[in-house]
């Protein structure tokens, strides 16, 4: 009959397993990254924007301030817009041609 050889000893073993969980529990854990809020200048430039152009969406006003220099992304956009009720582009740009051309005006002629 053939016996097996152990090449470690069951107490080795668990040992090792000892270690590596206490390693694993004790392992200093990097901290989360704290997102700071965007400048007030960044805010009122995309409030501007989201007033002057109302038919630009979260990624074209995103775009904008990345040309200046400044990274953000359209979820903070959004939650910009949000903050200060502005709704999205699809609700604020009107579809009418009086508007497209910045004719006002044009309305109360008819």
């Amino acid at each position: 009959m053939h016996r097996a050889k152990l090449i470690f000893k069951p107490e080795r073993v668990l040992r090792w397993h000892r270690e590596l969980v206490r390693r694993k529990w004790t392992f200093l854990r990097k901290e989360k990254p704290s997102w700071s809020r965007l400048s007030s200048e960044l805010e009122e430039l995309i409030i501007r924007m989201a007033k002057e152009i109302p038919r630009q969406g979260y990624g074209k006003i995103q775009g904008e301030p990345l040309k200046l220099g400044y990274e953000v992304s359209p979820t903070s956009v959004r939650n910009v817009l949000k903050r200060h009720r502005i709704s999205l582009a699809s609700q604020r740009s009107s579809s009418s041609w009086s508007s497209f051309l910045g004719l006002s005006w044009l309305v109360y002629l008819y």
